[in-house]
């Protein structure tokens, strides 16, 4: 028996369409980015951004840390409540939280991260503060201003 099958001809590959790409990662807004050097060990620093009473002395009043993935990050600050939620914790270098801000009458659910890095007997503290979305504010400014006073508080406690 001869074998009479015909040879399927090749077929060059079909391009996708450009519909069928990838999409566009979502834009993110900076908000804010700030750093600043501390005089202190990593773990000093980053014990002022988890515990309570250190905060309440530098941050804000009605402090509330659940110092968990998940856990509540809250106070009261003279501009209203801030009732974050913590996304990542790897102490003493990573602390996240998630905190929703009023925006064109919309809530904006924006992102805090503090990066500790020691340097020595230092610690660079670099915070960002991301949105889905450009929220008003002098955001610089105020992360400045927040890790100025936690370096301040530090600095004259000295004490973990």
């Amino acid at each position: 028996m001869l074998d009479r099958s015909v040879p399927e001809p090749e077929v060059p590959p079909v391009a996708k369409p450009a519909s069928a790409s990838k999409p566009a990662p979502p834009q993110i807004a900076v908000l804010g980015d700030a750093k600043i050097t501390i005089d202190a060990m990593v773990f000093q620093v980053f014990e002022a951004l988890t515990n309570p009473e250190r905060l309440a002395a530098w941050w804000g009043q009605d402090i509330v840390v659940e110092a968990d993935e998940g856990g509540r990050y809250e106070t009261t600050l003279p501009v209203g409540r801030v009732e974050g939620t913590i996304t990542a914790i790897d102490g003493p270098q990573t602390l996240a939280f998630n905190w929703p801000l009023p925006a064109e009458g919309l809530s904006v659910v924006t992102s805090v991260h503090y990066d500790l890095t020691p340097k020595g007997p230092q610690t660079v503290v670099h915070l960002a503060h991301r949105a889905p979305k450009p929220v008003p504010g002098d955001w610089n400014a105020l992360w400045q201003s927040v890790l100025e006073a936690l370096k301040a508080h530090v600095e004259a406690t000295g004490v973990a």
